[in-house]
C-alpha cells in the first residue's frame, strides 16, 4: 500500500488550546502523531512511501471561501510562535453589514483549539495534497488502496468555517476531485470518534456522493449541534446523507455493527469509489475519545471496510494518544490488506 506524506505536516505546530472560555490546554494535535504512525510503517515491507505532490488551490478556494483570508493572515505573521486566536464570533442573524479586518477570526473558526500560526497554511495546503495527490494515485490503480497521511486533520472544516484542529477538508476534497474526475458515484465515511460536520455541510444536497459517520452520540460530544440520525440531506441529497452515533461506551461488537449499517446502505446506492476519513481518536487509550476499542479492534474494522470491495481513499484524521496511535494506524491498515478480495 502506497503511503502519501505531506513534507509540511511540522510547519503548523501550535501549543495551546482553550477550553470552555478559562481552561487552557497544551494542545494534542502535534507533529509527533506524524512520526509515530511513520515510524509503525517504515519496518513494515507492505507500505511505500511517496511524498504529497503540490496541486492548484482553486479546488480548495472553492469549497472553502475563506482560503485566501487564510493564506493572507497567515503571511502576514511576524513569527514562528505567534498563535492567532479568535474572540469574536459573530451569531446567526447579528445583522453584521460588514466584513471586519481578517485578524478577527470568528468569522472563519467555530472555536479556540484552532489557531493560525504562520505555517498553518503551508501544512494545511499540504495536507490537501497530500489527499489529492492518493486520489491520483487510487484513480490510476484502483485496485490498490492508498493512505493519504494528512495533518492538520480536515473533516470539520466546512464550506463557511473551519475549526477542532481542521483547516480544509482533505477527505471531502478528494472525494469532490474523485467524483469530478470520473463523473462516477463517490462514498465518504467519516470513522472518527467525532462527527464529520464539515463533510456533512459541504455534501448535504448532493445526490451524487454519499456521506456516512460513526461517531460518539452529539447529544453528549463534540460537535454537539450535528451528527444526529435524522440529519438525512436536503434536495438532491435527501437521504445521501447517514449519522451512526453510538454510545460514549461503545465497544467493537457495536462499531462492527455500525460498519455493517454502512455496508447495507450501500448495496441500494451502488457507488463506484469510497474515502474513509479515518479517525483513532476512537482508541479507549484516546485522551479526546471515550470508545472502548483496542488496539486489536482496528484490524477487524479495516478488514470490514476492504470486504466492501470498492477502490478505497484512507485519509489520516484524528488520534491523540502518542502510546497507541501507530500501532492502531498498522492494525487498521494491515486489516484493510487482509480484507481485500
Amino acid at each position: 500500500m502506497w503511503v502519501v506524506q505531506n513534507p509540511h505536516y511540522d510547519k503548523h505546530s501550535p501549543r495551546w488550546e482553550f477550553h470552555l472560555g478559562n481552561e487552557i490546554y497544551r494542545t494534542r494535535d502535534i507533529p509527533a502523531r506524524v512520526e509515530l504512525i511513520q515510524k509503525a510503517l517504515v519496518d513494515d515491507g507492505r507500505f511505500q512511501f511517496t511524498p504529497a505532490l503540490e496541486h492548484n488551490a482553486a479546488l480548495i478556494r472553492e469549497m472553502h471561501p475563506y482560503h485566501d483570508d487564510l493564506v493572507t493572515i497567515c503571511s502576514g505573521i511576524a513569527d514562528d510562535v505567534t498563535e492567532l486566536y479568535p474572540d469574536l464570533f459573530p451569531g446567526e442573524g447579528a445583522g453584521f453589514r460588514r466584513k471586519p479586518h481578517p485578524l478577527w477570526l470568528g468569522l472563519y473558526c467555530t472555536d479556540a483549539v484552532t489557531p493560525l500560526l504562520r505555517g498553518t497554511y503551508a501544512a494545511a495546503k499540504g495536507s490537501v495534497d497530500t489527499a489529492l495527490t492518493a486520489a491520483d494515485m487510487l484513480l490510476k490503480n484502483p485496485g490498490e488502496a492508498v493512505y493519504a497521511l494528512c495533518r492538520p486533520s480536515g473533516h470539520h472544516a466546512g464550506p463557511r468555517v473551519f475549526g477542532g484542529y481542521c483547516y480544509f477538508n482533505n477527505s471531502s476534497l478528494a472525494t469532490e476531485y474523485i467524483a469530478r474526475a470520473t463523473g462516477k458515484r463517490v462514498a465518504l465515511l467519516d470513522i472518527d470518534f467525532h462527527h464529520g460536520n464539515g463533510s456533512q455541510e459541504l455534501f448535504w444536497r448532493r445526490g451524487d456522493i454519499f456521506t456516512a459517520s460513526i461517531h460518539c452520540d452529539p447529544d453528549v460530544e463534540y460537535p454537539y449541534y450535528t451528527g444526529y440520525r435524522d440529519e438525512v440531506g436536503e434536495g438532491e441529497g435527501e437521504g445521501n446523507n447517514l449519522n451512526l452515533p453510538l454510545p460514549k461506551s461503545a465497544r467493537i461488537d457495536d462499531y462492527r455493527e455500525a460498519i455493517s449499517g454502512f455496508a447495507a446502505a450501500l448495496e441500494s446506492l451502488q457507488p463506484d469509489y469510497l474515502v474513509v476519513a479515518a479517525g483513532f481518536d476512537t482508541h479507549s487509550a484516546d485522551p479526546v475519545g471515550a470508545f472502548r476499542l483496542d488496539t486489536a479492534d482496528f484490524e477487524s474494522i479495516g478488514g470490514d471496510l476492504a470486504a466492501i470491495g470498492l477502490p478505497t481513499l484512507i485519509c489520516q484524521e484524528g488520534g491523540y494518544s502518542l502510546d497507541v496511535l501507530g500501532p492502531a494506524v498498522r492494525g487498521f491498515l494491515s486489516g484493510f490488506l487482509g480484507g481485500r478480495k
